[in-house]
């Protein structure tokens, strides 16, 4: 328990980017949108370094995928033994048309 504690948040400088652009669009349209946004994602990075193994596996070898629950967000991360270094944010893909038919 002590190692996972010390294990410290890094973001690769693109992820980070494209998460801050992410919550300035949400915050154009909602800032209150944003703020719950920014939330859950501090929320679930928490989780991840208190228990680095919840992400989904990934092709790559030692890459974890985690949505972010209710913003329609993923991240990818690597754990390391200092860190949990999150490589990619992006907007997962919503049919918001509803089914062709």
């Amino acid at each position: 328990m002590a190692a996972s504690a010390a294990r410290q948040l890094e973001w690769a400088p693109r992820a980070l980017q494209a998460y801050i652009d992410s919550l300035a669009h949400i915050a154009d349209e909602n800032p209150r949108t944003a703020g719950l946004v920014r939330e859950r994602v501090e929320h679930a990075l928490d989780l991840i370094l208190e228990h680095p193994g919840i992400g989904v596996p990934t092709a790559r070898r030692g890459e974890r995928r985690f949505p972010i629950a209710n913003t329609g967000h993923v991240i990818v991360y690597r754990v390391t033994q200092a860190a949990v270094r999150v490589h990619v944010w992006y907007r997962a893909r919503q049919n918001v048309h509803g089914p062709m038919g």
